[in-house]
């Protein structure tokens, strides 16, 4: 009888500590393969996210219709690597689903990192072909907000894939990327070129992204957005 009650006791004390205020129960990320999960966004993030990638003030998003997506991907050199990947979280498995698929057929894909990793300096992430998602900040030239601070949006290997406006190429050192002729470029990876067709587009369209290589007025050919 004793014992029983020992025994009741213990886990009552158990049950009284999770409950305790100041210990928040830990939130299961959730996962669609190995490697490829999705969880709220880690107070470590937000704070280096604030002030750069995250405003201050006046965000019209918050942090909890964010999430923080980890995926695997290939490098060019063949070799597995992880990397994390902001997004809104309409589209958090999505994005999983995607990242998976790439990985599948190996597209290599230089570094996904996010942007606060270059202070949120869009060019600097793309010179350094870092492949990211959330950025919150306005289309160039305009005061329009981009899809990228809806956390709607994916650059992919922006060097490789440039954007290009009255032929001024984005990235600068994405220049030698600005022939989309396969036979034509003398970029080094023009193979992994994204093209209207290809086995990339082809995972985008299929998740309901629309690619910035279709535009008239430009052509940015890292880019997806989300339009379902």
């Amino acid at each position: 009888m004793r014992r029983r009650m020992m025994v009741a006791l213990a886990a009552l004390l158990i049950f009284s500590g999770a409950c305790l205020p100041g210990k928040p129960a830990v939130v299961q990320a959730k996962k669609y393969k190995k490697g490829f999960v999705y969880n709220k966004v880690s107070s470590e993030l937000k704070s280096q996210m604030k002030g750069k990638s995250y405003p201050k003030t006046g965000a019209k998003i918050s942090f909890s219709e964010l999430r923080e997506v980890k995926v695997k991907y290939y490098d060019f050199k063949g070799n597995t690597r992880s990397g994390t990947l902001i997004v809104n979280k309409k589209i958090a498995l999505k994005i999983a689903k995607i990242f998976y698929e790439l990985y599948q057929i190996r597209y290599p894909i230089q570094r996904i990192r996010p942007i606060d990793a270059y202070d949120a300096d869009d060019t600097r992430s793309m010179e350094a072909n870092n492949t990211s998602a959330f950025n919150y900040r306005t289309v160039e030239g305009s005061t329009k907000l981009s899809m990228h601070s809806m956390g709607l949006a994916i650059d992919l290997n922006p060097r490789i894939n440039p954007c290009i406006r009255n032929g001024k190429v984005d990235p600068p050192n994405g220049n030698v990327y600005k022939n989309r002729n396969v036979n034509k470029c003398k970029g080094k990876y023009k193979k992994y070129m994204i093209q209207k067709g290809d086995k990339v587009y082809k995972i985008f369209k299929k998740y309901g992204f629309k690619w910035g290589g279709e535009w008239y007025s430009l052509k940015d050919y890292q880019h997806f957005e989300y339009t379902g």
